[in-house]
């Protein structure tokens, strides 16, 4: 066996033999944001962000961290020690109770949403409406929605554990309807063998440094049916592969339904490497590529297999895959603890591989997203100011037989194709453990339309031709929200109020209107 092959191995399954099976933390948990600070203050030097959701050993492992730590930073103690004391009592639950949590939540929604026009490059079954985004998932109606979710978990021996996460919804329109429906949001088994973690059901995935995620898998996505594959923890390889620092991988194959799919039960294959080849220092690599379903475009196993590694893109630029709608990309996160707690994060990716055109590919067919955060602004962890700007190409998304979308949301960026946004956030927290955060966003979505085009089969001179002209849509949104939820609280309160101008909507001239959104939620522990 040569070396690459036996260091594939043991990045996953290099662990502790003794390690105990646990579902995943759910990406809504605040736990999320107190380990991205905890990083930002110097504490966690192994954290590696760019793929998650992280298990309830992983969180437990990263709080632990940073406890040892805590001499490192005085400024950071005095908001940083009972952070990680009442997450650690959350984390992980020691028995199998017959009820994790209840979380019941009702909204009101004034905000129509909005299909993305297909062009000349294809099509997408997906909606916008970024006051609705971010969710995992959890629509809301145009009008009055109220639901109710239980959360249930429980180790059996130690390598397997198991969850349900159940959704009953009622739905209001406005204007007339409605609806009621019961859905396993999240579910499935986790299988922990060393540091080798198998994840088997349905369950959240999002790729990027962002904290609503990235270009490729974001937070916009609901939870997908799949089989994940990852170390739980980061490791680090032998021989000279040790100069790549702390390295974390995950491969999920998803399904993706038959809601408005045209060939349903579309796969998507995707993976993410990260490494920390210096302290504070990350960054990753990243693929999704949808394919295959009933009545897809055949090919063969070795072929998808290639297809799903981008060099083979540029390698083979006369015969390129054709058989599915692969995205690529890369990402970092930058921490300098000493700068009050500085962070720069970014990630580009591009839906199209062409070394003959590479202004074309980076600038039409790229996207990013760049941002920064300060987390020691007062005192350290307790409150901080967030900034990013993203970008997304002319055909994001997408394709004539797979797009990136599944149940009407957009795996990726909610910004959609043709999308651009600035977005800044400030929250904080009191010594009680009330978290606000209060965040201001302005979008531009381009009306035109283009079509993709060349003059011979080669496709060497392939371009983007604008179709047809529309007015930009401009939105300017401010959301603010306040939560009581933190440690040991068996019952936490959540409430969010958002209000949004749009400019031009639908691409019509003179179209403006003003929408708004009301949500209060109560989350019970036993």
């Amino acid at each position: 066996m040569n070396r690459v092959v036996f260091a594939s191995l043991v990045l996953v399954a290099a662990g502790t033999a003794a390690a105990q099976a646990r579902p995943s933390v759910p990406m809504d948990e605040r736990v999320y944001r107190d380990i991205d600070r905890l990083a930002a203050a110097g504490l966690i030097d192994t954290l590696v962000l760019g793929a998650r959701p992280f298990s309830e050993r992983e969180v437990v492992r990263l709080l632990a961290e940073a406890q040892r730590n805590l001499n490192r930073n005085a400024e950071a103690r005095a908001w940083a020690a009972p952070t990680i004391a009442g997450d650690l009592a959350r984390w992980p639950r020691g028995d199998n109770r017959p009820i994790d949590a209840v979380s019941g939540e009702v909204s009101e929604l004034n905000s129509p949403y909005r299909q993305i026009l297909p062009d000349g490059n294809g099509t997408i079954e997906a909606a916008i409406n970024p006051l609705a985004a971010n969710r995992s998932g959890r629509n809301l109606a145009d009008g009055f929605t109220a639901a109710t979710e239980t959360f249930h978990s429980a180790t059996l021996g130690s390598h397997l554990a198991l969850w349900a996460n159940p959704r009953a919804v009622t739905e209001s329109f406005r204007g007339g309807g409605s609806t009621t429906g019961l859905t396993l949001h999240t579910g499935g088994a986790n299988l922990l063998f060393g540091n080798a973690s198998i994840a088997i059901g349905r369950d959240y995935a999002i790729f990027g440094q962002a904290p609503s995620g990235g270009l490729l898998l974001s937070e916009n996505a609901p939870p997908l049916d799949m089989v994940r594959v990852s170390n739980d923890a980061p490791v680090t390889l032998p021989w000279w592969f040790r100069a790549a620092g702390p390295i974390r991988a995950t491969l999920l194959i998803a399904d993706l339904g038959e809601h408005d799919q045209i060939h349903p039960h579309s796969k998507l294959v995707a993976y993410h490497v990260a490494a920390l080849p210096v302290r504070q220092f990350e960054v990753g690599l990243e693929v999704i590529d949808a394919m295959g379903g009933n009545g897809g475009q055949p090919a063969s196993f070795g072929d998808r297999v290639l297809d799903a590694i981008p060099i083979f893109d540029v390698l083979r630029a006369h015969s390129d895959f054709q058989f599915s709608n692969k995205m690529a990309g890369v990402d970092f996160h930058w921490r300098v603890p000493s700068w009050r707690g500085f962070e720069l994060y970014g990630q580009t990716a591009v839906d199209d591989f062409d070394a003959r055109r590479l202004r074309s590919m980076f600038l039409e067919d790229g996207g990013y997203i760049l941002g920064t955060a300060l987390s020691c602004i007062t005192e350290c962890g307790r409150f901080g100011i967030r900034a990013e700007y993203r970008q997304t190409g002319i055909r994001y998304y997408t394709h004539g037989d797979y797009f990136i979308a599944e149940h009407d949301n957009l795996l990726g960026d909610p910004l959609g194709p043709r999308g651009l946004g600035g977005y800044l956030t400030i929250d904080g927290e009191t010594d009680a453990g009330v978290y606000g955060a209060l965040s201001g966003a302005f979008e531009v979505r381009s009306g035109n339309s283009y079509a993709g085009g060349s003059t011979d089969a080669t496709t060497s001179d392939f371009h983007f031709t604008q179709t047809a002209h529309r007015p930009g849509e401009k939105r300017t949104r401010l959301t603010g929200m306040v939560s009581t939820s933190h440690g040991v609280d068996r019952v936490s309160l959540r409430a969010i109020v958002g209000v949004e101008h749009v400019s031009d909507f639908g691409f019509v001239a003179g179209q403006s209107r003003n929408n708004v959104l009301a949500t209060l939620a109560i989350v019970v522990r036993p």
